[in-house]
């Protein structure tokens, strides 16, 4: 089966959000990732940065979160769509400001909604390097999850985390050459885990770093090496408490690279020392 990275190559490009504190939140983005209103409409506030962006809306605005992954051209979300199809897995035409008309939307089984397109612009902004590159979610089954992210959308698994019992933990996908553009852990709620931004080298972790400092957001994990990716990373919290990773030196991954396998293990998520474990 092709996979998206063989096929139709896919990258995140931006997330839509709902939260009930809309002014704290498009706030926090503008000031600590350099984001700018580029559109505002009675229920959401588009906002577009140096290679990131976002959408929040209303919690009680009707909209529905998603995260957006752009494909190259027209002529590739139009494979993507013969391709699911092809699955019997369905979508839906969906209107994303960030994206050209066409775009899609699909939901796994857990209701989680991921939409393909065309980026509608390019993100030209200026500001400190840190593009949008993945999302984590939690899951209490994580069997199926993955099963319908790999043979109905085509993510390729590059690494899993396995425990002492031989039991998959934590599942790294790729829909590109990067390691992960999507990853999720075996937990006991189905809840978004965290997003990351992936900088340019260690430098760019260091002045994040100072950046949150002096506006006191303090950093509840890191910094330190992820095992599967290699990357160095930290993470901070939002007003929401929605988690943000700053990455850098994540790895890249053959088409044909089979999965690693990796022991669970505060090591294998923090090669440097203490790691978060979810439950």
């Amino acid at each position: 089966m092709n996979t998206l990275q063989q096929s139709t190559p896919a990258r995140l490009h931006h997330l839509q959000i709902v939260t009930g504190q809309p002014e704290t939140m498009v706030d926090f983005y503008q000031r600590m990732l350099d984001l700018r209103i580029v559109e505002v409409h009675a229920d959401s506030t588009v906002l577009a940065g140096p290679a990131r962006a976002m959408v929040i809306g209303r919690s009680d605005g009707g909209i529905e979160p998603h995260y957006g992954y752009a494909v190259a051209d027209a002529s590739a979300l139009e494979a993507l769509k013969r391709q699911l199809s092809g699955r019997d897995l369905p979508y839906r035409t969906i209107e994303d400001p960030m994206f050209a008309p066409g775009a899609i939307v699909i939901t796994d089984p857990q209701g989680r909604r991921l939409a393909f397109g065309v980026a509608a612009q390019a993100c030209d902004y200026a500001g400190p390097p840190a593009r949008l590159q993945h999302t984590v979610f939690q899951t209490t089954d994580l069997d199926n999850i993955v099963r319908f992210y790999v043979e109905k959308v085509g993510f390729a698994i590059s690494d899993e985390v396995v425990d002492a019992d031989g039991v998959v933990m934590v599942v790294f996908m790729r829909s590109d050459d990067e390691h992960h553009t999507l990853a999720f852990f075996r937990g006991s709620n189905n809840e978004w885990d965290h997003h990351c931004y992936e900088t340019s080298e260690w430098n760019d972790i260091r002045d994040w770093g100072d950046r949150f400092a002096a506006a006191e957001v303090p950093i509840f994990f890191g910094p330190g090496r992820h095992g599967p990716g290699n990357n160095l990373f930290f993470m901070v919290t939002d007003p929401d408490g929605n988690r943000l990773e700053f990455s850098a030196e994540l790895g890249r991954v053959a088409a044909d690279t089979l999965p690693g396998v990796w022991p669970q293990s505060e090591r294998t998520l923090n090669s440097w020392g203490r790691a978060w474990i979810r439950s």
